[in-house]
């Protein structure tokens, strides 16, 4: 981020410096002349030194210096438009990673519930086995199906420690748990009209801004390089101190009308002005490109979110009713009407709905944000569905003060923000 604003600084300097091209342009020149005492040009008695002050005033161009002033506004443009992209980019890695973390939250919960219900069903299979009315096997079946689900859970343990410190790096402060855990909000909602948020995506896209702005530049070089073509007329004052003529002279003034040439060596200009305007003509085939990109990356995440809400609906149902099968399954054992292996295989039914429950939560929070960020831009995004803020300890941050962070994306000082 430091480095975009410095070259959005650069570029504002740049339509600075374009715009004093359009001032008089000062010079002093001093010349020592050491000649043939037989040179008639300088005399012996004349002075051997002549300070001369110019102001040079360009009249007329041909347009260069109009040219010049567009391609550094175009840099303005292309600058700030990549500085938003970079706001995006670090949004969507945020979101990323934001989502990993709650994915593998949900799905440490569905495996710790898990283990309870081995640990419960351990219990109860022991005094079946004290009692005589179960056989040794079963147990050794409820220990390899809870070691595994141990297994599992320890590497849920894992992904979700491994997310809060990859999103600590990211935000540049140290990202707790129990406090982002208690800061979750509901995801954007999906927009009804996908046509709608990508005719809004195209509109805001710093991507194609900022090739918008790039073509605007080509544009205006393709405008400097045919200026060279034309004559530049100025006009020109200056003020000659000293004369290698005649001694002590008093000051001398001069105005002058000109003109002159950039032509360059051979046919050169020619071929800048055609080098040119094929870098403006592929500047505008990089829009139509990326305006397709676009458009097929939001049509694919909205494709598939609609598809994702109707597989977590199922997945849902089928939770709903796995329960009530476990919970009637352990009464049917006991009454001898079901295995001990339908009982585990019910409990582990549960534990593997709850993951794809989880994974498709976690999937549905990404897709939704990054439609929003991407559709409508990372500002608006954030305004039509803002996160619970979160108070988080930014000493990392550039004031060393405490900021309210928007988890997982936004700062009250935009400079803090991502």
């Amino acid at each position: 981020m430091r480095s975009q604003k410095a070259q959005g600084e650069a570029a504002q300097q740049a339509v600075e410096g374009a715009q004093w091209q359009f001032y008089p342009t000062p010079s002093i020149g001093f010349e020592q002349v050491d000649a043939n005492p037989a040179d008639p040009n300088y005399p012996s008695f004349g002075d051997k030194n002549v300070t001369t002050v110019r102001l040079q005033q360009p009249l007329w161009t041909g347009g260069r210096l109009t040219a010049g002033l567009d391609r550094a506004q175009a840099g303005v443009l292309a600058s700030q438009a990549t500085l938003e992209g970079t706001r995006q980019d670090l949004a969507v890695r945020v979101v990323q990673i934001y989502a990993d973390w709650y994915g593998a939250l949900l799905k440490r919960q569905a495996l710790d519930k898990s283990l309870k219900a081995h640990q419960t069903l351990r219990a109860q299979i022991l005094r079946r086995i004290a009692n005589g009315v179960s056989p040794q096997s079963d147990l050794t079946l409820l220990v390899g199906r809870q070691q595994q689900t141990e297994a599992d859970l320890s590497a849920a343990q894992a992904q979700e420690q491994s997310a809060l410190q990859r999103l600590g790096q990211l935000l540049g402060r140290p990202v707790q748990a129990p406090a982002l855990a208690g800061a979750m909000g509901a995801p954007p909602s999906l927009p009804a009209s996908v046509q709608d948020l990508l005719e809004q995506a195209q509109a805001q896209s710093p991507s194609v801004i900022k090739l918008q702005a790039q073509a605007r530049m080509a544009e205006a070089e393709v405008a400097e390089r045919q200026a060279d073509l034309s004559p530049e007329v100025y006009v020109r004052a200056e003020r000659q101190y000293g004369n290698y003529s005649v001694p002590n002279s008093a000051p001398i003034n001069r105005y002058f009308l000109g003109f002159s040439s950039r032509f360059g060596a051979g046919l050169s200009s020619l071929s800048q002005v055609g080098g040119a305007q094929a870098r403006f003509e592929a500047a505008l085939a990089d829009i139509d490109s990326s305006r397709v990109s676009l458009g097929e990356q939001i049509q694919a995440d909205h494709a598939q979110a609609l598809a994702g809400q109707t597989r977590l609906l199922a997945l849902q149902a089928s939770l709903g009713s796995a329960d009530d099968l476990a919970r009637a399954w352990s009464h049917q054992f006991i009454a001898g009407r079901k295995t001990w292996l339908d009982v585990m295989n019910e409990v582990r039914e549960q534990a593997q709905l709850e993951t794809q429950i989880a994974d498709a939560k976690a999937s549905q929070l990404l897709l939704a944000w990054r439609l929003a960020i991407v559709g409508k831009g990372l500002d608006l995004a954030l305004a039509a569905a803002p996160i619970p803020a979160l108070a988080l300890d930014s000493g990392a941050a550039a004031h060393g003060e405490e900021t309210a962070l928007r988890i997982p994306l936004y700062a009250e000082n935009p400079d803090d923000a991502i």
